[in-house]
């Protein structure tokens, strides 16, 4: 790696863009792998990822190994080609193992332990469990170490995917001696951070303090839940750290990635920085909607960039998930592909479908890949072949280049969202109103992304914080660098109205932004029932109008704040609803409600008028054609993919070349447009 440093513009430092899949030897004969290496590499891949399941192959008995069988696919596919990632197994542990050790099982708050016949079974606070762990992943970094093929590794597998929470005898111990170490032995400190005078619940000592269990019999401290969830994180990375370990130790050369993300990791912290770049599993099909798919997809990518950076996605959906509750729809023609531009263009540095072949046993046999049960190729395979071949030419441009974003959302902060979860009041998510942000924006083709308050704000010419209640004081001195040398700094209501321990702040709202925004919050209310009363804040200058939803707040600006929209009815009437502060060259925007499409589309003008510069990509572009750009300092690559169902005509395009074939690689003048159909893409090289 280049730099450690966790940023929404880094690229994930690769030299080769690797395309391939997922595969399972060890779920086929002979005879069905037998033409494998050649499919493979007729579709252009380069690279597959396996093991990450294979423990019980690997080790059928305590201490005795066998790579037999991936020796044999990791060189049939060199032959072809085409490099390996391999897994260690830990999602997965062997029947013996838990045989002999049922207390590695992880326990619900029910008091149930979990039990061997699905996956993430056991408990990363057993020193049993990692004691294992960190033997077969030795043993498998030892036996693959001089293998010429095996390029990189990803760890264990979608972390707290299924199960993050454990009360087992070893998490209590290891939740205590956390707290301890957090608190510096400081019983008292801890009683005053997490406001124990309430409902009596003063400890006299850490051995006291249990894991919580939300309503057994009622709700649960805030506070006590969010150290709760810092712990579950903690105790992950601490699990990877040392998988991570023996892997650098035992072949430099090895990347390493987890597939992320999942609940209760901070994968901006230190689990994020021991790794190269981070993995993101794709999956676009769970949400059910075809019109909101692309939309969903898009913002789901910009949100895991936010975490470190440019990403690899070890699995990339290629047809209909099915698990016992659900089954996706099937894939029209086209969509594989297009799904796969749309990661691509939101910063995959490089992808894998899941999988190669669907499995005909086991609970993800409706879960299928790129070949059906019956191992025939049809237009998937297709299409993952077309794919192929044109990342042979985009592949290496797309290496070294970053997405561009003028219109920042803040989000990718685990402890921001696990202190909602506590309290959430019905309220949507600082996360769901990231994405309603992010879908207003790129309907309209403006260059959106998730960025973090702590990250590198250069470059964005509007950042959006959507109700983070949670707030570090941490992050201030880079919002007044932001607002002062020009930068929108917009702040969504109850922003900054809780402390570090999840308390609330004793300061009149926004509490350490009240001054940066030239307000103070007066009254609030949550709207149960906005159709009976209704709230409306209108926009000025214009008749803009937008009917609130969930929340309003009153104010009272402060000297220097002026008023973009006012409230207009009832006790309300007339009173500020939307304000705005000048800050050295830039400006602050308060909303005094919840962030929607309605009042996105009133805020918008005063964004524009207030910004240096802030403009679609292609304003001229129907919405449903999707506008995204990467680039570096000697080009800029725009991404033109239709997500909608009929053919679309593109206007203003840039100038430069087209890369994909069949398209004539003619030049594209500004003037010129492209019809582009249903699930189709282009991608335009434009030379700086």
């Amino acid at each position: 790696m280049e730099s450690k440093k966790l940023s929404h513009k880094r690229p994930a430092n690769l030299d080769i863009y690797y395309y391939g899949a997922t595969y399972y030897p060890e779920h086929w004969g002979p005879e069905d792998r037998e033409q494998d290496p050649a499919w493979m590499a007729e579709a252009g891949f380069n690279c597959v990822r396996m093991a990450e399941f294979a423990w019980d192959y690997m080790e059928p008995a305590e201490g005795e190994y066998r790579f037999d069988l991936f020796d044999e696919a990791i060189a049939r596919l060199g032959e072809h080609g085409i490099d390996t990632i391999l897994g260690t197994p830990t999602a997965t542990p062997p029947r013996w193992l838990t045989l002999a050790h049922p207390d590695v099982l992880r326990v619900n708050a029910d008091g149930v332990p979990m039990q061997h016949g699905s996956r993430q079974h056991v408990c990363p606070s057993s020193e049993t469990f990692r004691r294992y762990s960190r033997q077969i992943t030795r043993a498998m970094a030892t036996h693959f170490a001089d293998h010429q093929h095996v390029i990189g590794w990803q760890t264990d597998n979608e972390l707290n995917c299924h199960f993050s929470e454990c009360h087992c005898p070893h998490c209590q111990l290891e939740f205590q001696a956390y707290l301890a170490r957090v608190y510096n032995d400081d019983i008292d400190a801890l009683n005053a951070a997490w406001g124990n005078a309430f409902w009596s619940l003063t400890y006299r000592d850490f051995n006291e303090i249990p894991t919580p269990k939300n309503l057994y019999p009622a709700y649960a401290n805030p506070a006590h839940l969010l150290d709760y969830y810092r712990f579950i994180s903690w105790n992950m990375t601490r699990f990877q750290h040392e998988q991570v370990a023996i892997l650098r130790e035992t072949q430099p050369r090895w990347f390493v990635m987890h597939n992320g993300t999942f609940a209760h990791i901070d994968y901006r912290g230190q689990f994020g920085r021991d790794l190269d770049f981070l993995g993101f599993d794709v999956y676009p099909f769970f949400d059910f909607d075809p019109d909101t798919r692309p939309y969903s997809q898009a913002f789901n990518l910009d949100h895991a960039r936010a975490w470190t950076g440019n990403f690899m996605i070890p699995e990339q959906q290629s047809g209909p998930g099915g698990q016992a509750p659900y089954f996706h729809d099937t894939p029209e023609r086209g969509e594989v592909r297009r799904m796969a531009y749309t990661s691509i263009a939101h910063g995959a540095d490089s992808l894998l479908f899941f999988r190669w072949r669907t499995a005909r046993f086991g609970a993800e046999e409706y879960w299928c890949g790129i070949l059906d049960h019956d191992n025939v190729r049809r237009r998937r395979y297709a299409e993952v072949k077309q794919l192929g071949q044109e990342l042979k030419i985009v592949g290496p441009e797309i290496l070294g280049t970053r997405v561009r974003v003028d219109v920042g959302i803040a989000a990718a902060d685990v402890d921001v969202y696990d202190a909602h979860s506590t309290m959430p009041f019905g309220l949507p998510s600082p996360r769901q109103v990231a994405e309603t942000v992010h879908t207003f924006f790129t309907r309209k083709h403006y260059a959106v992304g998730c960025v973090h308050p702590s990250d590198d704000l250069s470059g964005l010419k509007v950042y959006i914080i959507p109700h983070w209640a949670l707030f570090n004081p941490e992050w201030l001195p880079n919002l007044e660098a932001f607002v002062e040398g020009g930068g929108v700094l917009v702040l969504g209501a109850r922003t900054a109205t809780k402390d570090w321990h999840n308390n609330v702040i004793p300061e009149t709202p926004p509490g350490l932004l009240s001054r940066l925004a030239g307000v103070k919050v007066v009254e609030y209310g949550r709207q149960n029932a906005p159709d009976k009363r209704p709230l409306t804040v209108r926009f000025y200058p214009g008749k803009a109008v937008a009917h609130s939803q969930y929340w309003y707040e009153q104010m009272d600006i402060l000297p220097g704040t002026s008023t973009l929209g006012r409230w207009t009815e009832r006790h309300l009437r007339l009173k500020p609803a939307v304000t705005a502060r000048q800050v050295g060259a830039g400006s602050v925007v308060y909303v005094g409600t919840f962030l929607t499409d309605a009042v996105m589309e009133g805020l918008l003008p005063a964004l524009i008028e207030r910004s240096s510069g802030l403009a679609p990509l292609l304003p001229e572009t129907p919405e449903g054609i999707h506008v995204v750009v990467r680039e570096n300092a000697e080009k800029r690559l725009w991404f033109l993919i239709n997500g909608s169902s009929g053919v679309l005509k593109a206007k203003e395009l840039p100038e430069g070349v087209d890369l994909l074939p069949g398209a004539a690689n003619a030049v594209a003048r500004p003037a010129t447009y492209l019809y582009i159909s249903a699930n189709e893409v282009r991608v335009i090289k434009e030379t700086l």
